[in-house]
């Protein structure tokens, strides 16, 4: 079983960060919530934290665990642990992946997604409305340390 990471990234508006996966390799094309494997000896919260400055030029505190999925693919089978995350800094650059979007919670299933991300889209759509208020950073305004994330941002290609 491969251990894997999930950022669940909601901005001041409600919407979801999507990363899209290259055109080649395993889930080729398909949307998902940016993340990766685990690194030997690596925590899941150090390993999201490296993934996302790695592959999107972005940093994030990971908060806590949302959801968590065991998928089996043909190649073997997927452990995806899906973490709520407040954006830090940094402006998105992609690296790995060919596009990222912000897209509505509830619209996220209509998305081309990997199928262990489909789970987590899925009870993020139901969750939607409780969640736009407990991550968009109304916490952390509250506390004078701003918003989650920036506002406006649009797709990336």
């Amino acid at each position: 079983m491969l251990p894997v990471t999930a950022a669940i990234l909601v901005d001041a508006l409600g919407r979801v960060l999507l990363a899209r996966r290259p055109e080649r390799g395993a889930n080729a094309s398909k949307w998902e919530f940016p993340g990766g494997k685990l690194r030997e000896g690596e925590s899941p919260e150090d390993c999201l934290r490296r993934e996302l400055q790695e592959e999107l030029g972005i940093e994030v505190e990971v908060g806590e665990v949302f959801h968590v999925v065991n998928h089996p693919y043909a190649w073997g089978s997927v452990l995806l642990l899906a973490y709520l995350c407040r954006w830090r800094g940094g402006e998105i650059r992609l690296t790995e992946h060919s596009a990222c979007q912000w897209a509505q919670m509830d619209r996220l299933v209509q998305f081309d997604l990997s199928e262990a991300d489909r789970a987590i889209a899925e009870k993020l759509s139901r969750r939607a409305v409780s969640l736009r208020a407990s991550v968009t950073g109304k916490e952390m305004e509250a506390e004078g340390r701003g918003s989650a994330v920036p506002t406006g941002l649009a797709a990336v290609t």
